[in-house]
């Protein structure tokens, strides 16, 4: 079954890269015609190049050269220490996930006092992760810290509005690749710490396989948005079928990057534990699928909220430009 899985998945991948370098080689021909100047398509492959590398392989790196997260109980209390110490040092040095300076190195300082005080107490070193860590995945309103769930939400969110507008398959798949991407580096670099190295594996096939998904979800709703019931269906509702057909797709795709979210926050919170057996692995991607189907309403309304305020907001400023002009 895996090896199948594998199979399929890199066949996909492969139909995938072919299909983007021909638009890729498409377009920089294009270019080319129209600035009369080869050098023009020799810039546009150097700014893909630059993209990949800024967007895909930069966050793979940032991803694996973080620690992974430490076991708290082992048989060796020297060897304890030492992990124990060397983790909670590589948390006072990562504070990045405080986005105001000031507060940052408060905060850097204070931790930097609490583990000097306790680095040669296992007990108490242990509480000193575990409230770093609390404050990370949790997050703190005052201290202006978002909260791993609220990263994941926001995430989905851009998802949804650039995979809604767009209408182009391809490109969603595309979309919907790199923003996983980016997203687990996110709730990796906001935590500190990583997945173990098999649960990375996972993660990424989880990856892939959600865009497969996701292009042939595409895929199907470009066929039904033509057939006679779902055309019929939406006229009655009074909603176009091209805006129904991208808000679905839009819709699909925040909640398949929920998932993809969730499958590593557990990952995140309980080490290599959970995938410890099948029964196990299995429980994980359930308990994904229903976090993911409880928060898709409220990402869905917030996305809402905040492309309808973006509209109110334009309104009013191309209605302020005439008064303006007439005073």
């Amino acid at each position: 079954m895996k090896r199948n899985l594998l199979l399929i998945i890199g066949v996909f991948i492969g139909v995938l890269v072919i299909l983007l370098m021909g638009n890729v080689i498409t377009v920089a021909e294009k270019l080319g015609e129209i600035c009369h100047t080869v050098y023009v398509e020799y810039a546009f492959y150097a700014l893909i190049l630059v993209l990949l590398i800024a967007f895909v392989l930069i966050p793979i790196i940032k991803v694996h050269t973080a620690p992974e997260f430490p076991a708290m109980r082992l048989v060796d209390e020297t060897a304890d220490m030492k992990k124990l110490r060397s983790f909670a040092k590589r948390l006072v040095s990562g504070c990045g996930y405080i986005e105001d300076a000031e507060v940052r190195a408060s905060h850097q300082k204070q931790i930097r006092e609490e583990l000097e005080s306790c680095s040669e107490d296992m007990e108490c070193l242990k509480a000193f992760i575990d409230r770093e860590v609390t404050l990370r995945f949790d997050g703190n309103k005052e201290m202006g810290v978002p909260g791993i769930n609220s990263r994941m939400k926001e995430w989905a969110k851009s998802v949804f509005m650039i995979t809604a507008v767009s209408q182009n398959n391809l490109v969603d798949s595309a979309v919907l690749l790199v923003m996983n991407y980016r997203q687990v580096e996110d709730l990796v670099l906001a935590t500190g710490f990583r997945p173990t190295r098999a649960q990375m594996f996972r993660i990424y096939a989880n990856i892939l396989t959600t865009t497969l998904v996701s292009y042939c979800t595409s895929e199907v709703l470009s066929d039904l948005a033509g057939e006679t019931t779902l055309a019929g269906a939406m006229a009655n509702l009074k909603i176009p079928g091209v805006i129904s057909e991208s808000a679905i797709q839009g819709a699909v795709n925040a909640l398949l990057t929920l998932r993809i979210g969730y499958v590593t926050r557990t990952f995140l919170m309980e080490g290599p534990d959970a995938l410890a057996g099948r029964q196990r692995r299995r429980e994980v991607s359930l308990k994904a699928f229903k976090e993911a189907f409880v928060a898709i309403p409220g990402v869905l309304a917030g996305t809402a909220a905040t492309m309808g305020k973006g509209l109110m907001n334009l309104f009013k400023g191309k209605k302020s430009e005439p008064a303006a002009e007439q005073s």
